[in-house]
């Protein structure tokens, strides 16, 4: 694509040195990438400022430099400068893969808890009624017989806008994605045309230094969602929906309460370790999910709005959510006898008292709980975390969960710390998570439940800013094999 074409309509403060006829193969933001006929983003992170790899990728061929300081101006390159070069990236990410979005069904979902859940439950379900469907989430990219890994829940814009456009060649016209407050907040998903955007819930999560700096700022990230979305679907019993609904004009909601446009009624929970679906009305037809607690209606609720607003029929819904299942999501595992191994990516305060308390109701003979807390960030977690576990296990066993640059001794210690007395007896802990899982299987006996929190769907410990291999749910079924 010449360089003219691209960036044509694109907002800048100033040009040097432009040749509109230069070529354009690529777009990066990785100085490791750079290569002549491409166009270098120096983006500003929380740790790198990409302005400092100028002379790097000039050095490797890179002539056209997009840039939001003018004082980095040197040189023979294009230079375009903008007020924002994330924004830039995200614009021009969108001319160049020709605007996907535009030629295929989007549905972006935002909120602290139910976002993977619900992406997957929608995906799973129109995959079954052959219109395949994308995913861009928490587990990284899939559609079809692909896999792509990516480092964050929402990744950025040119990552985005490649896989929608390989997607669409491929014949894939739906799409689902999990979009996060940073993802919102750093225009990972500017210039995407959302046709459904969907609010599952907002509790304090993400703040801290290298997150959002307040509440606030985390609650208005995910609201710019609705602001982009054609047609909005809102959990009305969540005391944060009026900042969701004010910020979008084409709005349904569901929940548990009466003035929802999809409510449910006649909910039964499972009372037992032996069934764990959950059943469910509304008006007068009748789901089944596999899932337990009212999060998981949550969840299913929210996934029967969504499939309804786009056309489904109810008898196809029905039938595909009764099988929709999410690995590492109350991943339940039947590979102990007499005992329910659950996995589960609950990591915070709120989705860790949900699963446990929901436990708790099927009257287990004890729960085990393993659990850690990530290094670096959220640090706050690591009391949360402790309070909770301590309030529904029995048993509680502290372990690493991608400690990154810390050292998970330290964390572990700290968790230790926020352990009540009247627990401290009951209380293992293991720096090595295979060791602390393998110790939770040779503690448990007939009728106990073991928790194993935090990792989910992860197949990777984060260990000195290396990702590790290693999966619980692996660990599991190499422990499970040598018991008798």
């Amino acid at each position: 694509m010449k360089l003219q074409a691209l960036i044509e309509k694109l907002k800048v403060k100033k040009i040097i040195e432009l040749d509109p006829n230069k070529e354009v193969i690529d777009l990066i933001y990785n100085s490791k990438k750079a290569k002549k006929n491409t166009i270098f983003f120096a983006m500003v992170g929380t740790r790198v400022d990409g302005h400092k790899f100028i002379k790097d990728v000039e050095t490797a061929g890179c002539d056209i430099i997009v840039l939001s300081d003018a004082s980095y101006i040197a040189g023979n390159s294009t230079y375009i400068l903008v007020e924002d070069t994330r924004e830039a990236l995200a614009y021009l990410s969108n001319i160049f893969f020709k605007e996907p979005s535009k030629n295929m069904t989007v549905v972006g979902i935002t909120g602290t808890k139910g976002k993977t859940t619900i992406a997957n439950y929608i995906k799973y379900i129109m995959d079954d009624n052959d219109k395949p469907c994308g995913i861009i989430g928490t587990n990284g990219i899939f559609y079809l017989d692909k896999e792509i890994s990516t480092p964050n829940t929402t990744p950025e814009s040119y990552e985005i806008q490649k896989a929608l456009r390989q997607m669409l060649d491929s014949g894939v016209k739906n799409v689902v994605m999990e979009v996060s407050s940073l993802g919102l907040k750093c225009n990972r998903v500017s210039h995407l045309d959302f046709d459904i955007g969907i609010f599952t819930n907002l509790s304090p999560d993400h703040i801290g230094e290298n997150e959002h700096e307040s509440f606030e700022d985390y609650m208005l990230s995910k609201a710019k969602l609705f602001e982009l979305a054609k047609k909005s679907i809102i959990n009305i019993d969540d005391e944060y929906a009026n900042v969701m609904q004010e910020r979008t004009k084409n709005c349904k909601t569901y929940g548990l309460s009466n003035g929802a446009d999809y409510t449910a009624i006649n909910i039964v929970y499972p009372n037992s370790l032996d069934d764990m679906k959950t059943y469910f009305d509304i008006k007068d037809e009748s789901y089944s999910v596999n899932s337990f607690g009212s999060f998981g209606v949550y969840n299913a609720l929210c996934t029967v709005a969504c499939l309804k607003e786009l056309g489904y029929p109810y008898e196809k819904i029905k039938k595909s959510l009764n099988m929709a299942y999410v690995k590492g999501r109350l991943q339940v595992l039947d590979v102990l006898e007499g005992r329910k191994v659950i996995i589960d990516y609950a990591h915070n305060e709120v989705s860790l008292e949900n699963l446990l308390s929901n436990i708790k109701t099927m009257n287990p003979k004890r729960i085990i709980t393993i659990f850690g807390s990530i290094g670096t960030r959220a640090k706050h977690r690591r009391q949360e975390l402790a309070e909770v576990s301590s309030k529904y296990s029995d048993l509680i066993i502290v372990t690493s969960d991608n400690p990154d640059i810390e050292d998970p001794l330290d964390i572990i210690k700290q968790i230790l710390s926020f352990i009540p007395e009247d627990k401290k007896n009951s209380v293992f802990s293991f720096v090595d998570r295979d060791i602390a899982i393998k110790k939770a299987i040779e503690l448990s006996k007939e009728g106990d439940v073991i928790v194993i929190a935090g990792k989910g769907h992860e197949e990777y410990q984060l260990i000195n800013g290396e990702r590790v291999h290693f999966s619980d749910y692996e660990t599991v079924l190499k422990y499970a094999k040598n018991v008798d």
